[in-house]
C-alpha cells in the first residue's frame, strides 16, 4: 500500500483543542461560566442587580424567562435565514436546515406559551387590582343623634392588607386612615351618630388604601334626628 493512501483501520485525530473549540463544548462552557460568575458575583456581594436574589420573585423571574427565550427563539430564526441565503444546494446542506427547522418549531411552541401565559396573566392580574368598596349598608337609614348604629361594606381587588378610615360630615372628604384589614376585606363597624338639634341628614366616608397605595372611596347618607323634645331652632 502506497504512503499516500489512507489506511481505513487509523485511529481519528483526537487533538484535544479540536475538541475543546468544538461548537457545542464552547457554548456549554459559555453557560456553565456564566452561572459560575453569577454565584461567585452572588457570594461576594457584587450582584448590584441583584439577579440571582430576584429570581425568587414571581413576576421577575417569568420576565426574564419570557425574555430569554424570546431572544432564543428569534436568533434560531435569523441564522436559519442566513444560513438558507449563504449555503449551498447539496443534500447536506438541506438535511442540515431541516434539523434546523425541527429545532425552531420546538421552540415556537414552547415560546407562544409562555407568551401567552405571561400576557394572560398580566391582563387577569390589571383586572385584579381594581380596588372597590362596596356600597355601605348603615343598620338603619334614620337615627337619633348620639345615637350608637352600624355600617358594614367590603373590599375588593386590589393588593391586601388594607388601611381605611371612617368619617361622619367630613366637607373636605380627607379621611385619615386609621384600621388595618385583613385579606378577606369586611368592614363592620359602630359608629356615633352626630349630636344635631334639627333633623338632617349626614354622609359617612369611607376611604380605603391597598399596600400598592391605590385609594378609593365610599359614601352614603343617613337622616340623623335630634332627641325627642328637641325643639328646632327659630
Amino acid at each position: 500500500m502506497a504512503d499516500g493512501d489512507s489506511n481505513p483501520n487509523s485511529t481519528p485525530d483526537n487533538n484535544p483543542w479540536k475538541v475543546l473549540l468544538n461548537p457545542v463544548v464552547v457554548i456549554a462552557w459559555l453557560i456553565l461560566g456564566g452561572v459560575l460568575f453569577l454565584l461567585f458575583t452572588a457570594i461576594m456581594g457584587w450582584d448590584k442587580g441583584h439577579v440571582l436574589a430576584d429570581m425568587a420573585k414571581v413576576e421577575y423571574a417569568r420576565g426574564l424567562i419570557t425574555y430569554l427565550f424570546a431572544v432564543v427563539t428569534v436568533g434560531t430564526a435569523v441564522l436559519l435565514v442566513v444560513f438558507v441565503l449563504m449555503g449551498t444546494k447539496d443534500d447536506t446542506h438541506k438535511e442540515q436546515f431541516d434539523h434546523g427547522k425541527e429545532i425552531l418549531s420546538l421552540l415556537l411552541g414552547v415560546f407562544g406559551t409562555i407568551v401567552g401565559f405571561y400576557f394572560g396573566a398580566e391582563v387577569a392580574k390589571g383586572a385584579q387590582q381594581i380596588l372597590k368598596v362596596a356600597s355601605i349598608h348603615v343598620s338603619a337609614p334614620t337615627v337619633d343623634a348620639n345615637a350608637k348604629f352600624k355600617i358594614e361594606t367590603v373590599v375588593t381587588g386590589g393588593v391586601a392588607p388594607y388601611s381605611y378610615g371612617i368619617a361622619i360630615d367630613n366637607k373636605d372628604a380627607d379621611v385619615k386612615l386609621t384600621d388595618e384589614l385583613d385579606r378577606e376585606g369586611w368592614i363592620q363597624q359602630e359608629l356615633t351618630a352626630p349630636s344635631l338639634t334639627s333633623e338632617q341628614s349626614s354622609t359617612i366616608t369611607i376611604r380605603v388604601q391597598d399596600a400598592d397605595g391605590h385609594e378609593t372611596k365610599q359614601s352614603t347618607k343617613i337622616t340623623v334626628e335630634p332627641p325627642k323634645g328637641t325643639s328646632p331652632p327659630h
